[in-house]
């Protein structure tokens, strides 16, 4: 049984979290996390301590494929189909595309996070210097910031993510929105995804730790699409920032899409209460539900007529 210990320490109070595990007739008391000076303790971050603690936010168990072979042929058919598109454009289309792209995914990534900048303002605020009326410097700073990131996913993907490419993907996509002390490091306070437990903060840095190694480990044994797809609910449940961790999640979409060769992906803001339904069913073990959203939304986006 998970509990919180307080232990006197030269005349202070602190606060341990501990299993109590039985052997025979006794029960030993195993010390699983140092929380800190005695404090009250909220149930609900009790709740995200010992789910974490049982490892019960934890959904990535194996290594399989959840969608079939011809899904994934599809997904990379619609990849390369625009791929070559892109290739047979002269260099100022090829720029005005990437600008298309780029005013979606950054649209409808913040207006899933509440936004209410449409693709068209985006785009005029971001590469025509037209700044639109009745938004908030927020929702400014919110556009601005995920193509800061963006760039900087452009410059790096190249690379394997690390903690740090997510520190600075988060310095980015959260800066002027968020306390400067708290940019581009993992929570040190527990968050939640509305009524939904996220993993405590306790245990975040090593459940990142586990994310990226098994995202190393599955390219060699999932499908590529599915590996960024699958690694996405699990970051998502992790929610390893204070706060932009959406839009965070969303760019490390891309960056593991863009490292394998393949198109990048804008999640529709219209298909918002879908991607929310499947990331918590995700939550709940259905893994299969993020990569088969994840699957439509990809080939729509890459139709061609």
């Amino acid at each position: 049984m998970v509990s919180v210990v307080k232990k006197n320490i030269k005349g202070n109070e602190y606060l341990y979290l501990v299993d109590s595990l039985r052997e025979g007739e006794k029960v030993i008391q195993k010390t699983l996390k140092y929380i800190g000076k005695k404090r009250p303790i909220p149930k609900e971050e009790f709740e995200c301590m010992k789910i974490s603690a049982k490892k019960r936010d934890w959904i990535l168990n194996d290594y399989n494929d959840k969608l079939s072979y011809q899904h994934h042929q599809k997904m990379k058919e619609c990849s390369d189909t625009y791929k070559k598109h892109l290739q047979s454009l002269d260099k100022v289309s090829r720029e005005k595309e990437r600008e298309k792209l780029l005013s979606v995914f950054i649209a409808s990534s913040n207006s899933i996070e509440g936004s209410t900048m449409s693709a068209k303002e985006t785009h005029d605020f971001l590469f025509s210097d037209v700044v639109p009326k009745n938004h908030s410097k927020k929702e400014l700073f919110m556009a601005s910031n995920l193509l800061d990131g963006w760039n900087y996913l452009e410059n790096n993907f190249h690379e394997f993510p690390t903690h740090h490419h997510l520190f600075e993907l988060h310095k980015r996509v959260n800066r002027n929105i968020e306390e400067e002390e708290t940019l581009g490091k993992y929570k040190k306070v527990q968050n939640y995804i509305g009524d939904v437990y996220t993993t405590s903060y306790l245990f975040t840095e090593e459940r990142m730790e586990r994310l990226l190694t098994w995202i190393k480990e599955a390219f060699r044994k999932v499908d590529d699409f599915e590996v960024a797809f699958q690694s996405h609910a699990q970051f998502e449940i992790i929610h390893p920032f204070i706060d932009g961790n959406g839009r965070v999640g969303r760019l490390l979409i891309n960056w593991l899409l863009m490292m394998k060769n393949k198109m990048p992906f804008a999640i529709p803001v219209k298909k918002r209460e879908d991607y929310i339904s499947a990331l918590g069913n995700s939550q709940k073990g259905k893994v299969e539900s993020i990569c088969k959203f994840c699957f439509r939304e990809y080939c729509k986006q890459y139709q061609f007529v």
